[in-house]
């Protein structure tokens, strides 16, 4: 039976994390997601959609589950892995002074697949917190352990304030793709690569909308090829597309192994290709679904 695969939520203390954990614990998505949070009381779920309450664990009406870290992190973990066969994937908040990248690598340590580490930043006050003597190293380690950077609140600064932010993070954090959001408001699938459909409508614009007058879009495209690829040309690709994308994901004719096909996974810069059974007679081609900035 595979772990589910988990996904770290960073950022410093403000910039939105809880909002999007309460996103993703009460939308519509059709996914048993676990989230291990830090504070319950910080948690905006709906009573009507609670099902269960045991004090560290509280269940919910549509399959998902939230875990407290109050008794420590192994323990939390060990809770959720009790149900891993009830679980689509895992997300887990790290605290706001904390280094999303040291809490990927003790999930790791529990075998579980990372999905990604997803930093979340206040549009108006991240270049004053990484210049902070208190605090500053901590949120640059923050920043550059993402896979993805969530520029949060850009809703609250002006448009050439906005600008002059996303220029800094290209500076403070090369390569890392920036997603610019309003109260936490982002697209699942790039939140949950793995959790998420393996299946996407290609060539389809992924639009949403903030309850703001701002408008963030972002495209979603394919790569199809119908003949076999070498393993070192989707290497090639995965690099390339590392600081231009979001999110991919797809199947995979490898040359090298054509009998069987392979799925290719990758957030940022960060990717991976597993093995994915045989395919079915007559249905070996490379399809890789994209989600980037418009035009990206």
């Amino acid at each position: 039976m595979s772990l589910p695969p988990f996904t770290v939520i960073g950022g410093y203390l403000g910039a939105g994390k809880t909002t999007l954990v309460n996103h993703l614990l009460t939308a519509a998505h059709g996914l048993r997601i676990a989230v291990l949070v830090n504070d319950f009381g910080e948690v905006n779920v709906d009573a009507a959609l609670i099902a269960s309450h045991d004090g560290d664990t509280m269940s919910l009406a549509n399959g998902c589950m939230c875990c407290s870290l109050t008794n420590g992190f192994a323990q939390a973990i060990n809770a959720v892995l009790e149900r891993k066969t009830q679980m689509d994937a895992i997300v887990i908040e790290a605290s706001g002074v904390a280094e999303p990248g040291r809490i990927a690598q003790y999930g790791q340590m529990y075998d579980l697949p990372l999905d990604g580490v997803i930093t979340v930043v206040d549009a108006e006050r991240i270049r004053d917190q990484v210049e902070n003597k208190y605090v500053g190293e901590v949120v640059k380690h923050q920043l550059l352990q993402a896979d993805i950077i969530l520029l949060n609140k850009s809703d609250c600064v002006a448009a050439e304030t906005l600008g002059d932010v996303r220029g800094w993070l290209a500076s403070a954090a090369p390569r890392i793709p920036v997603l610019e959001t309003a109260r936490s408001n982002a697209p699942l699938d790039i939140l949950i690569g793995r959790g998420g459909s393996q299946q996407a409508t290609p060539d389809v614009p992924l639009r949403f909308t903030t309850t703001t007058n701002h408008e963030f879009l972002h495209q979603t495209w394919v790569i199809r090829r119908n003949t076999p690829i070498k393993r070192a040309a989707i290497s090639r690709l995965a690099k390339q597309m590392g600081s231009r994308i979001f999110r991919a994901k797809g199947f995979i004719n490898l040359a090298e192994d054509p009998e069987r096909r392979y799925l290719l996974q990758q957030v940022g810069q960060r990717w991976v290709i597993e093995e994915a059974g045989l395919w079915v007679s007559g249905a070996a081609r490379t399809e890789i679904v994209c989600i980037g900035p418009r035009n990206g």
